[in-house]
């Protein structure tokens, strides 16, 4: 880890003018349990301590959140969100297997049961979801993943309970960065975008874009790959959007080759790259990394995740 001073970085709620925080909403969800065949999702303790306190933490932002959760883990979310008197979450149950498309890849993930190992279904659900709660009179509509807050995106200077750290994952100071999800953070978002959808986009491939470009019948170049963790922005534009990514899903499931969401939201943003704003990061990493390897010199070229969420406040 790098030694630094501690610069603390907090922001006054409503510095936007008032015009700026248009009626936005935010969807995620909480599916634990689904790590066996079909859905391979995460089962470790550490990934529930993760997901159920980063979610409390983004509820900071002030918006209403719909939440869709399964029936499994619908009473202990109610819980934890209760006993930390978060009321601006609302939990929708719905099983996984019951979101569009997923019965549909489940079945070729039966038939081709070597092929395919990872959470496709957990990836196309965040785009159904969104398409679901659409509404007249938002101007914005992000999906957000609820375990996006936590200390392997950001530096602790974004974190006042960093004193508070452990190894223990079931710490709740390992989640509160609230120098980043707190009420001005999506005014900030909405602003920057002006009208348009959000592209976070990384350098680094982690998708394969040649089988993405041959499975879609595509000769797109791509110096970098959409990352899907926060997607989503104004509502005028996301029809588009729903259409683009129903369009490509149709051709994985008739081709029998599953795409990852992130693989395939690439493509419809190279399509329609005027809808898009885009920011471009190489590394996760960042100055707090506890990494021997992420140094000051290692990181001197490289523009990091958190780096966004600076950018929309210039």
């Amino acid at each position: 880890m790098i030694k630094q001073k501690w610069i603390v970085f907090y922001y006054k709620t409503s510095i936007l003018e008032k015009k700026d925080n248009m009626n936005t909403k935010l969807v995620t969800f909480l599916y634990f349990g689904v790590h066996n065949f079909p859905f391979y999702g995460h089962r470790d303790g550490a990934r529930w301590d993760r997901y159920t306190n980063s979610l409390v933490q983004i509820s900071k932002t002030g918006l209403p959140i719909v939440c869709y959760i399964g029936s499994k883990n619908y009473e202990a979310v109610k819980n934890i969100l209760e006993e930390n008197n978060v009321s601006n979450v609302e939990l929708k149950i719905r099983e996984l297997e019951d979101i569009k498309h997923s019965k549909d890849m489940i079945k070729i993930k039966e038939k081709y049961p070597e092929k395919f190992k990872f959470y496709l279904e957990i990836g196309w659900a965040k785009i159904a979801l969104m398409e679901e709660e659409m509404e007249e009179g938002l101007d914005y509509l992000y999906w957000i993943d609820c375990g996006l807050s936590h200390s392997g995106l950001y530096p602790l200077k974004y974190n006042s309970r960093r004193d508070e750290f452990n190894g223990l994952s079931r710490t709740k100071a390992r989640y509160t960065f609230d120098g980043i999800f707190n009420t001005d953070l999506f005014p900030y978002i909405n602003k920057w975008l002006d009208g348009k959808l959000l592209d976070i986009r990384n350098t680094l491939f982690f998708h394969d874009h040649r089988k993405l470009n041959k499975v879609l019948e595509l000769s797109h170049g791509y110096d970098s790959l959409t990352v899907g963790g926060l997607i989503g922005g104004h509502t005028s534009k996301l029809p588009k959007f729903y259409e683009s990514f129903e369009k490509y899903a149709q051709v994985c499931l008739r081709k029998e080759f599953l795409l990852n969401h992130e693989a395939i939201m690439s493509a419809i943003n190279k399509d329609n790259s005027e809808d898009h704003k885009v920011y471009k990061f190489n590394t996760w990493y960042h100055e707090d990394t506890d990494m021997k390897s992420v140094t000051p010199e290692f990181l001197s070229n490289k523009i990091s995740f958190y780096t966004f969420f600076e950018e929309i406040k210039k």
